[in-house]
């Protein structure tokens, strides 16, 4: 049975990014935002950290498997998906503008194999990682830690020559975290089961004052303060998200919008681009607006999930790849019994 609380930790961290678009949406569109540009500045310590957390831990068995293996059950989607969409979007902003990036889409897509510029850069990432955990899953779970960590500080301290790319940038940042689910799954889910009102209490406790401590620290420790400030804030979600994960009313949203994340990554965006500059600025307050906005970046992707449904090749690979893919998974292991 799968568990619950990934999946919740892992929709808030969805709801959270739609969040994050929607506000920096509308400052570029003239909205005074004030506090919710420093709420959402402060929510990058937990955001993409967990999100690549929860992304490494369901995918600790799979960097376990054959290269094939893992190619067909995770790479293959991944891949087609980011050059899926990235076709899309290319269309898409076109005609709706784009106002957090100066690339033009069509140029963004024919770099987009070896040059992310645009928030699909998750997926990307996520193919790294994923080749990253698999061609050191032989070490001790050590080894690619402290390397993870160690480029993840670099990226902190914005030593990593990246040719001006942020992508890149953030990439290397979030490897650490990455690692740290695939390679300690057993840590996270015990934190989880471990989890109690008091512990969760705590939690919350302990955020703000990381926090508080990680505003006054001086230049030269501010990057080690801000990968161990997330480290802090991905555990007390995850403590917060299985306590969560037992009250089913909170619960089963959240874990609705977890278990569908890919649809709500590739297309709320493009939805938020062309509904934000419809809105004038300050008709509404700001927050309510970032809620609203919120809402409707992921309610409606989850409507063209469900009306799509598991129909081939939209936000899953198209049936007859699938197919040929776990057939050569089958032979592959029936040739390894008759060896």
């Amino acid at each position: 049975m799968r568990l619950a609380w990934p999946d919740v930790a892992r929709g808030a961290a969805m709801i959270l990014v739609v969040l994050a678009h929607a506000i920096q949406l509308m400052g570029a569109y003239g909205w005074e935002n004030g506090w919710l540009d420093t709420v959402n500045l402060y929510l990058t310590a937990v955001r993409m950290p967990l999100f690549f957390l929860i992304s490494g831990i369901f995918a600790a068995r799979a960097i376990r498997r054959s290269w094939r293996a893992l190619f067909a059950s995770r790479l293959a989607l991944l891949i087609y998906m980011y050059l899926l969409w990235m076709i899309v979007r290319a269309v898409w902003f076109t005609f709706v503008p784009w106002p957090l990036n100066e690339e033009h889409p069509w140029l963004a897509l024919a770099v987009a194999p070896i040059w992310p510029t645009n928030g699909l850069w998750f997926l990307y990432a996520l193919i790294v990682y994923i080749v990253l955990a698999k061609l050191t899953a032989a070490l001790r779970a050590w080894i690619p830690l402290a390397g993870g960590c160690a480029i993840s500080l670099a990226a902190a301290y914005d030593v990593i020559p990246t040719g001006g790319n942020s992508v890149w940038t953030s990439i290397a940042l979030y490897l650490f975290f990455f690692l740290l689910g695939a390679r300690l799954p057993k840590v996270w889910s015990t934190l989880a089961d471990r989890s109690n009102p008091a512990v969760a209490a705590l939690a919350l406790v302990v955020v703000p004052g990381c926090i508080l401590v990680f505003s006054v620290l001086p230049d030269a420790l501010e990057g080690v303060g801000r990968v161990v400030l997330s480290v802090v804030c991905v555990a007390a979600a995850l403590a917060v998200a299985s306590l969560v994960s037992r009250w089913r009313w909170i619960a089963t949203p959240l874990r609705y919008v977890g278990e569908r994340t890919i649809a709500i990554y590739v297309t709320h965006a493009m939805l938020l681009a062309a509904l934000v500059p419809l809105v004038p600025p300050d008709v509404v307050p700001p927050a309510a607006a970032a809620v609203g906005f919120t809402a409707v970046g992921v309610l409606i992707p989850l409507l063209i999930r469900r009306a799509v449904g598991d129909r081939s090749g939209v936000f899953t690979l198209p049936r007859g790849l699938q197919r040929r893919l776990e057939a050569s998974v089958t032979v592959a292991k029936t040739a390894r019994r008759f060896r």
